[in-house]
């Protein structure tokens, strides 16, 4: 359609910068390039808008080099980038795992007289995570500490999963704990939105997998319970069923697997209407009833509830019977 009216009236800056961020919105780097390069041949003035959608379509589809040589056309133009600008390069480089040139930005930006907010030491902290960088960690939340900025939701995710890659689960309940404890962990009215709780359902499922991945399900079972009542706790949501009947499978605590999901068929149904436990969840458990032989004593009684909750229990019955069809069917 823009293609077809172009040439029959005048397309300015408003509707190039709407078709760009169009473009940057579904990862279409090429296509906000090309109208970014038709912008600059026909003379249409660009703004910071236009150079920020066309660096985020970039930054999206991981074309950091593209990225950088529109930076330095925007800084040409004379425009100066603002916060937004260097938290689009920043994320960038860090979904590219480019951690050095997330951090040079970053200082490029503290040099200009831009505070970094929480969105951006997230960002950070998430490529120290990727990257196993803890020193860079610790210098980053001590600055986060030392600037007044609160930590959210998703600063307490990111470092459940630092400590549980550190090999330090008590640090990660620790971490979950008190962050419970803070007076901001109850929502409060922001302007005309609610903000939740810094410990969410993301958070509780990051615990669970934490506890799991360090090998210890009795104390994933504890939490799990606990976590029940939390204040103002939106979980445990189907991520945390399905981590911690994975990894009770995975362990060898197998009725208390199937127990767990068998309670995920009521509590998610009532919860939460469309939330169903994940396929690999189902699936490892299947095998692990297969193996222990209990694929008729609790396979399928289990079978029929998770049909009724709408879980799609076929499928991870197939695929439970073809690790040994002939075994499994003998079972059944």
């Amino acid at each position: 359609l823009f293609r077809e009216w172009k040439g029959r009236v005048k397309c300015d800056t408003i509707t190039y910068s709407t078709l760009i961020k169009g473009f940057a919105a579904i990862n279409d780097a090429d296509r906000a390039m090309a109208l970014f390069r038709d912008m600059k041949d026909k003379g249409i003035q660009l703004n910071h808008v236009v150079f920020t959608s066309v660096i985020t379509a970039c930054a999206r589809s991981g074309q950091m080099k593209l990225a950088d040589g529109v930076l330095a056309d925007m800084v040409a133009e004379g425009i100066t980038p603002n916060a937004i600008t260097y938290s689009v390069l920043i994320r960038g480089y860090c979904v590219c795992g480019d951690l050095k040139a997330a951090l040079e930005a970053f200082q490029r930006m503290v040099k200009l007289g831009f505070h970094g907010d929480c969105v951006i030491f997230n960002t950070l902290l998430d490529g120290c995570v990727q990257s196993a960088n803890w020193e860079l960690a610790e210098t980053l939340l001590a600055e986060m500490k030392e600037q007044g900025i609160e930590q959210s939701n998703f600063t307490i995710s990111i470092l459940v999963k630092m400590w549980s890659k550190r090999g330090n689960l008590d640090k990660a309940v620790e971490t979950v704990y008190d962050a419970l404890k803070l007076p901001h962990s109850i929502p409060e009215r922001v302007g005309k939105r609610m903000q939740g709780p810094n410990v969410d359902a993301h958070v509780g499922s990051g615990l669970i997998g934490a506890c799991i991945h360090n090998g210890d399900p009795e104390r994933a079972m504890v939490i799990f319970k606990d976590m029940k009542t939390w204040p103002n706790f939106d979980g445990p949501d189907s991520h945390a069923y399905g981590a911690l009947v994975c990894g009770l499978a995975k362990h060898g605590y197998i009725r208390e697997a199937a127990s767990v999901a068998e309670e995920a068929c009521t509590t998610l149904r009532s919860k939460y209407d469309r939330q169903s436990l994940h396929p690999s969840a189902l699936r490892q458990l299947y095998r692990a009833l297969w193996k222990a032989g209990l694929l008729g004593e609790v396979g399928i009684p289990l079978s029929k509830k998770l049909r009724e909750a709408g879980m799609p229990w076929e499928e991870q019955w197939l695929q439970a019977h073809d690790v040994r069809a002939g075994g499994a069917r003998a079972q059944s």
